[in-house]
């Protein structure tokens, strides 16, 4: 017999807190609840919460919360056929997500773009997936209280790493190709060219104080990728290559080996369309001798939404502020010789690369740029890279409060477009003009009406 269609929770979300403690501006809640802990009408909503964030969030609310979201996204599941992807309310819209039994829900501030909330969503669980591999398999073997860790962390990286217009285009943070000498981007290439080279790498990013400077990596793993400069420090890691215990990374590397001092390799998984762009990349690997990157891996199953995943490996090597991050096949951690061809052939031009970076750069990150005058500021994104080119502030002023509007209500318009690559919008004059362009067509905008 069919379960009873569930009645519509009253006033919906009416009584969340329309202030949560501790979150930052532009998010207020992320939790992951699961629904087969809560089945009975005398279960604790509290068995079901996996993870919840801000954690200074009294339980109360927690519970509150949970259940009437998950209230109504199963009502809209099973009066409309499918579950909600997005809840409006009024100071507050929730990104919603629904996988078998478990529910993801982030929710944002109202004048954030829908796409946004739920590309930030995305990347969340995409890199709960690529670290840690199946949910349901990682929560049955590993302590709720290590993958709340991993949760915190994710979500850490990602406020860290965003500013106003990045996060309105989700953009991958890239350094500012007009302030580093085109020799140094060269330079970065040609190392990872090189590790390329080695058996078994598939490609990889060389990652600069949290900005990319070079990738051979599909923009959605490379954004996963920028992870390793924010996650972990290795000073900390044995010197002289001293072997690694396990505790000190969830799944050890080369067990019974030696890796050089400041490199750590785990094990990562891929979605399959994530495989197969790495595979379907234009990059020089696909030319290379049999044996280099067509080995075949096993799927595992319980990916997101069922989709497969794909084990591989991340060679992490620090330098100082630089990371060298590479994807490469199983059999590379068995390779010792592979390993240290890598370390050996990339060592040098890394602390080359990383004093060059060190003196060239702004010491204190993007902020430190000399911004845009008080008449003229642009933003350029490219959507197949994923990369924004602006001379605005990550902290906007008042007055930039109606270019970000606009640009955020234009981004949300042309989102929708599959033909549309690139998007630039201009802020012209004392009290603003937005001018817009995607691809070959003009957009003019005021921002005062926005």
């Amino acid at each position: 017999p069919t379960s009873p269609r569930p009645k519509p929770p009253p006033g919906p979300m009416a009584a969340a807190p329309p202030h949560p403690p501790a979150a930052a501006a532009w998010w207020s809640y992320f939790f992951l609840f699961d629904g087969s802990k809560v089945k009975e009408e005398g279960d604790p909503t509290r068995a079901g919460i996996c993870h919840f964030a801000p954690p200074q969030t009294p339980l109360g609310q927690q519970e509150l919360l949970c259940s009437q979201v998950a209230g109504v996204v199963r009502w809209m599941a099973e009066t409309s056929g499918s579950p909600p992807q997005l809840i409006r309310l009024r100071k507050l819209k929730f990104a919603v997500r629904v996988d078998g039994a478990y529910l993801w829900v982030l929710g944002c501030t109202a004048d954030l773009p829908d796409v946004s909330c739920q590309r930030f969503l995305d990347h969340l669980i995409g890199l709960f997936y690529f670290y840690n591999g199946p949910l349901s398999q990682a929560y049955q073997e590993r302590p709720w209280e290590e993958l709340d860790q991993e949760w915190e962390r994710y979500v850490t990286h990602l406020q860290r790493n965003t500013s106003d217009l990045h996060r309105i285009f989700n953009s991958l943070w890239a350094v500012d190709k007009t302030k580093v000498d085109p020799l140094l981007l060269l330079k970065a290439a040609l190392i990872l060219q090189t590790c390329q080279r080695t058996l078994h790498v598939l490609a990889g990013c060389i990652i600069y104080k949290g900005r990319v400077v070079s990738t051979q990596l599909p923009p959605s793993l490379t954004a996963k990728v920028l992870l390793q400069d924010a996650e972990t420090s290795l000073e900390g890691l044995p010197a002289n290559g001293d072997q690694l215990q396990d505790e000190e990374i969830i799944q050890p590397p080369l067990k019974g080996s030696r890796l050089p001092q400041g490199v750590r390799i785990t094990s990562v998984y891929l979605l399959e369309n994530e495989a197969a762009m790495l595979r379907d990349f234009p990059l020089e690997w696909m030319a290379r001798s049999p044996g280099g990157s067509a080995a075949a891996t096993a799927a595992i199953s319980n990916g997101p939404g069922g989709a497969a995943l794909e084990r591989r490996v991340l060679y992490v090597h620090r330098v100082r502020g630089l990371v060298l991050a590479l994807l490469a096949e199983e059999r590379f951690v068995e390779s010792q010789s592979s390993v240290e061809d890598v370390y050996h052939s990339s060592l040098a031009s890394l602390n080359g690369l990383e004093v060059h970076l060190k003196e060239t750069l702004p010491k204190d990150g993007p902020s430190s740029s000399s911004g845009k005058s008080s008449s003229y500021g642009f933003a350029h994104y490219d959507s197949i890279q994923k990369v924004l080119a602006t001379n605005f502030l990550p902290a906007a002023s008042p007055q930039d409060q109606h270019f970000l509007r606009a640009v955020s209500l234009i981004h949300a318009d042309f989102d929708q477009l599959p033909t549309a690559s690139e998007i630039t919008v201009r802020y012209v004059g004392p009290l603003g003009e937005c001018l817009g362009g995607i691809g070959m067509a003009g957009l003019g905008a005021s921002p005062g009406s926005q």
